[in-house]
């Protein structure tokens, strides 16, 4: 069993928060200790408290808080490998601080347990809700670079520069986005032209601009560090060569528009170094087809006849190249006769019965009651449970007041064993509200381990939202997620079936499902769904 090696990171955003009894430091505290207490139960002291942050008056707007900062160098130490909090936004508000934490955090195999929102990133559940908060916190980022890509386009087609440093060019002080031409540097970009026009070669150009002693001017950046100086390479070279904004004009997203700015190179100059590196660039190539497919069931996929991962292979037939996955036991022993399954056919039918999945409520609904029925029985008989032990609860402080009364009354006979009794019902009471405790803990425990409506109805609306537009890496990434396992049996050459496991998910009926395209395998999905089982299965690939 795993060390937890805890770190206790705690926080108010104001002074004034700091003494509210529910949500005050030391409340936040004593709830996370109580926690590692329960867990500690017959485990042998694995859990233990490495750390307590408590950050006082913080906001959570930003990173730049002492006590955080304090608990990331710990855990780049190795002090820590568990955090533990009581809410999700004590950590952080801000989604792309929580994406970029998030990643630190697996770097370092840091796992982390949030009381309020019931979820531990050990668990399959709180992996899928991590998910859901990183999937939006990828949204946000691109939303924010759609809006900035519209200002700059729209910049652009003024014929502004966009930003950066040009060789050639400084920003114009008086004219905000005007570059104006630097006489020294502009010399060494008509050398370079010069050059490539006299030897032939871009490569030949970078060699002789070096002897002569060219260099890369010097500047400073904002924070005062000094760049620059040094011989220039060959794709500092060619990139020079090929940029049109010495033609005085301004790409965009592989468009052209008319620069403000003054041109340092003809025309006629420019288009004959176009046609040399054109030249070069064809006695340069080969044949050779560069693999870019995103095998996005690696780590997902089984062979139906023995069980073994499927690899992600492929090659090259004429002039194109082919994407598939095969039987890791096949290709490595032949101990098994399953042969290989088209990468692209299987992919794609995955991803529509997931999309189908997803805009039916009601089977989603049918999934989730099911999965939890046992969790659910359970805390039925924990909260009867709580509800007997608040009463004797109950039952105690009402005869601890009535003594109490009687002392203060002065209606005392015996006081002697007054006293005793009193001690005997306070240490009734003490261990009734620890039992009390634990059923509340045994609760959140099996809370982070349901399935959530909330949840698995936002994870699929998620998955349906980003699917068409999502990059092939994140669709992967949300496939491992969601998907447990899918599991292929091949029929003969062109056909067979597959059984698509969701995460912690017992079995689902869904109609019959064909696919028959041209050239295409046939693939018929099963009407029975793998069993449940527990999964912990990390990203692959």
């Amino acid at each position: 069993m795993k060390e937890r090696r805890c770190a206790l990171y705690i926080r108010v955003s104001t002074l004034r928060q700091a003494d509210v009894e529910d949500g005050s430091l030391d409340a936040q505290e004593s709830k996370l200790k109580a926690y590692v207490e329960y867990e500690n139960n017959g485990k042998n002291g694995l859990w233990q408290v490495a750390g307590i942050y408590r950050e006082e008056g913080r906001s959570g707007k930003d990173l730049n808080r002492p006590e955080f900062q304090r608990m990331m160098g710990d855990i780049r130490s190795g002090k820590i490998n568990t955090v533990i909090i009581y809410k999700i936004d004590r950590l952080t508000r801000s989604l792309k601080d929580f994406s970029s934490l998030w990643d630190q955090f697996q770097n370092k195999g840091v796992e982390v347990i949030s009381l309020n929102e019931k979820f531990d990133t050990a668990t399959a559940i709180g992996r899928a809700m991590l998910s859901i908060v990183l999937v939006f916190a990828q949204l946000e980022r691109e939303q924010t670079g759609e809006r900035t890509a519209v200002t700059m386009q729209y910049r652009a087609e003024q014929g502004l520069w966009n930003g950066g440093r040009i060789l050639g060019y400084v920003l114009d002080p008086d004219e905000k986005g005007i570059l104006k031409v630097s006489d020294e540097h502009a010399r060494i970009v008509h050398k370079a032209f010069e050059l490539c026009i006299k030897t032939g070669s871009a490569g030949q150009a970078q060699k002789t601009l070096n002897d002569l002693g060219y260099r890369v001017p010097v500047y400073e950046s904002r924070r005062g560090k000094k760049h620059g100086g040094n011989l220039f390479n060959k794709q500092m070279v060619i990139k020079m060569l090929q940029n049109p904004v010495y033609l005085g004009q301004i790409t965009w997203k592989g468009q052209l528009y008319e620069g403000k700015h003054q041109a340092i190179i003809d025309e006629k100059i420019f288009l004959k170094v176009q046609e040399i590196l054109k030249h070069n660039r064809k006695t340069r190539s080969n044949n050779k087809l560069p693999s870019k497919h995103i095998y996005l069931l690696q780590g997902i996929l089984t062979c139906g006849k023995c069980g073994s991962a499927m690899t992600p292979k492929s090659g090259i037939s004429r002039s194109n190249r082919y994407y598939y996955y095969q039987c890791t036991k096949n290709a490595h022993s032949g101990g098994c006769n399953a042969r290989y399954v088209p990468a692209e056919s299987i992919e794609s039918f995955v991803l529509d019965r997931v999309k189908e999945l997803t805009t039916d409520e009601t089977e989603i609904s049918k999934m989730i009651a099911k999965a939890n029925r046992n969790g659910n029985h359970r805390i039925d008989e924990l909260m009867a449970d709580k509800k007997s032990i608040s009463s004797h609860l109950q039952d105690i402080n009402n005869k601890l007041s009535q003594i109490i009364d009687s002392i203060e009354s002065g209606n005392l006979k015996a006081f002697d064993s007054l006293n005793k009794r009193i001690e005997t019902l306070e240490s009734k009471q003490a261990s009734t509200k620890d039992r009390l405790k634990t059923i509340d803990f045994e609760i959140v425990k099996i809370e982070k381990h349901r399935l959530s409506s909330e949840v698995m109805s936002q994870s699929f609306k998620t998955f349906r939202e980003v699917i068409e537009k999502a990059k092939p890496k994140k669709l992967k990434e949300l496939l491992n997620r969601m998907v447990e396992v899918v599991e292929w049996h091949e029929q003969d050459r062109s056909s067979g079936h597959c059984k698509i496991s969701y995460f912690e998910q017992p079995n689902l009926r869904l109609p019959i499902k064909k696919l028959n395209e041209p050239g295409e395998s046939k693939f018929v999905e099963c009407n029975g769904w793998l069993p449940s089982t527990d999964s912990n299965r990390g990203l692959s690939g």
